[in-house]
């Protein structure tokens, strides 16, 4: 024992201690393996990991600046819109070519952040759209034009080493007997549908562009004026319509008695019932039947249409053509003062009948700057189906007061409408028909421009379809003349704050009218939603400060058509400018790809 002890203070090994060090040792050796097995595996997973998300960094890049090639594509397609041309046509050639310019786009940018996409195996085009049970779906290649998604894929599974695909190397996973691994991931971009509401313009300023007064100089100029007169007039000719009670034309082609040319008739008398007399209208036919009754036939409160006038009526109608002509001043100005001529007649109608229920057939005839609207809006209509991405519009019209558009089924009209609930949809041909058959004026002649901007940030709010990007876009010259007698601007408004769009402290825009406040109020509030305002400003007279001031308070963009010096002018720059709105589709958005293995 005391051998024992001296040997453990010396330090000396005795037999039974190395073996129980041996044992150890046996133990210890798998573990470590099973050690650096797990650490190798860990640091694998990392790299695998790390090398993933810099792949779905870079696709997700890829796919954005891809589908902005799309976008970009049907801009440029908008520039070159010109009236009659196909543009559904135009949008899927625009599509077509963007394809190109996107793959190249995804390999380049996926290529900065230093990630291989093969362009012509990795990058996938598509639509994303929406069925009647509000379902979304995506489908791929040539069937699925016009794109609305782009797809752009990153790999690391070639088993070649050297390449840019190759399998991705493993520092110390070969202990577990594997040397590479596959790495895939994929992004998606999508180009955002819109609820995009039409806020249209009726007031009576909308026909000024085809009045008397706009002869002058400082305006569209005479012969521009007589031109459009002229045109209007061979439109109803050409029209063939009819009184709802008989088969006699509104607007025959040889006029009415002595009324039977563009310049007219001279008859110095201030006499009215010998200017009737002369003109041959107290004539009738072989029936006792009038020969040349007024053309209009108006509508009673129900909105029926009153049928032919006849006798007193008839007479009376007449005489207020004949008293206009004789004793207005801006008829005078411009040499047509006693000329009784078919450009007398239709300024007759367009100025001082200009209502629906006075003038049941102005809708026909080409009014400027209405006219001019009425055709970017089918533009537009017809922009939107060629796109596809899946937008949806809704009708809203103001002048006195607003109302949602959804029906139409007017007295003498053969189209009818009805959009039931569905205030906002992608059938822009129903929305087209309803506004094609208005007019000026059609309900009242003032301007209650922030009635109708409150109107579609309702209509949005009520029917707008979760996902798809609020739009308004108002239509008008501006001249808002109409707003709630008790409103006032809230004591929180600040101008320095809501219209400093150059950024130094300062309004840019401040008006004391308080029209014109409630009409930018309103499109505050809907942009404080989030709601994008888009504004087009048209006619000569346009208050074209207020709606810049709108569409930059508002995120949107302003485009001005003033028309220029003609009315031809006028209707290519109003088409143009319909397709730049209508090209503005948002920004592309990234989307889960269900496919994506992270």
């Amino acid at each position: 024992m005391k051998m024992y002890q001296r040997a453990r203070k010396a330090n000396v090994n005795l037999p039974g201690d190395q073996s129980r060090r041996g044992a150890f040792m046996v133990m210890a050796v798998p573990f470590l393996v099973a050690t650096m097995g797990f650490m190798a595996f860990g640091i694998d997973i990392a790299v695998i990991t790390m090398t993933k998300t810099k792949m779905r960094n870079a696709v997700e890049a890829a796919a954005l600046a891809a589908a902005q090639q799309i976008t970009d594509a049907v801009q440029t397609t908008a520039d070159g819109i010109t009236e009659g041309g196909d543009v559904s046509s135009s949008v899927q050639d625009a599509n077509s070519i963007a394809v190109e310019a996107a793959k190249a786009m995804a390999e380049k940018v996926a290529g900065l952040n230093g990630v291989y996409v093969d362009p012509e195996t990795d990058v996938k085009f598509g639509k994303r759209y929406q069925d009647a049970s509000g379902t979304f779906h995506m489908i791929w290649g040539e069937t699925a034009k016009p794109y609305n998604v782009v797809k752009v894929i990153a790999r690391r599974d070639n088993s070649e080493e050297g390449k840019p695909d190759s399998q991705l190397q493993l520092f110390f996973a070969g202990i577990m007997g594997e040397k590479t691994a596959s790495v895939t991931t994929s992004a998606i971009a999508f180009i955002e549908a819109r609820d995009i509401v039409l806020v249209l313009d009726y007031s009576g300023s909308m026909s000024y562009d085809s009045e008397f007064d706009a002869m002058s100089s400082y305006r569209l100029g005479k012969s521009a004026v007589e031109d459009n007169l002229d045109d209007i007039w061979n439109t109803l000719v050409d029209s063939g319509a009819t009184y709802s009670n008989s088969e006699k034309l509104k607007f025959p082609p040889e006029g009415y008695g002595k009324i039977d040319s563009a310049v007219g008739e001279y008859i110095s008398s201030n006499d009215e019932d010998y200017i009737f007399r002369r003109l041959d209208l107290d004539e009738v036919d072989s029936s006792g039947n009038l020969k040349y009754p007024f053309p209009q036939e108006g509508k009673n409160y129900y909105g029926s249409l009153n049928g032919q006038p006849t006798g007193y009526t008839n007479k009376n109608l007449w005489k207020g053509y004949i008293r206009w002509v004789r004793t207005n001043g801006t008829v005078s100005n411009f040499g047509y003062r006693k000329k009784y001529g078919y450009r007398t007649l239709m300024g007759y109608l367009i100025s001082q009948r200009k209502k629906n229920d006075q003038s049941e057939d102005l809708w026909r005839a080409p009014i400027y700057p209405f006219h001019a609207m009425k055709n970017g809006v089918t533009l537009f209509t017809q922009f939107l189906g060629g796109l596809e991405f899946g937008d949806h519009i809704g009708l809203v019209t103001y002048d006195d007061s607003s109302r949602v558009e959804s029906v139409l089924n007017d007295d003498g009209v053969s189209e009818t409408v009805n959009l039931g609930d569905e205030l906002i949809t992608n059938n822009y041909t129903d929305i087209n028909t309803i506004q094609r058959h208005k007019q000026a004026s059609h309900y009242a002649p003032y301007t209650g421009m922030g009635y109708g901007i409150r109107d579609a940030r309702e209509l949005l709010s009520s029917h707008g379809r979760a996902g798809a990007r609020p739009t308004i876009l108002v239509m008008t010259d501006g001249n808002a003349n109409r707003s709630p007698s008790n409103w006032s601007l809230p004591g929180s408004w600040d101008w320095d704050d809501v219209t400093d769009f150059d950024g130094d402290g300062q309004a840019d825009y401040q008006t004391g009218d308080r029209h014109k406040q409630y009409a930018l109020w309103q499109a505050v509030e809907a942009a404080n939603l989030g709601y994008t305002v888009h504004t087009m400003t048209v006619g000569e007279g346009a208050d074209r400060d207020l709606m810049r001031a709108i569409a930059k308070a508002c995120n949107g963009i302003s485009i001005d058509a003033p028309g220029g010096a003609t009315i031809e002018e006028m209707r290519s720059q109003l088409l143009i400018a319909f397709g730049k709105i209508a090209a503005n589709v948002p920004p592309a958005k990234l989307l889960a790809d269900p496919e994506s293995d992270f």
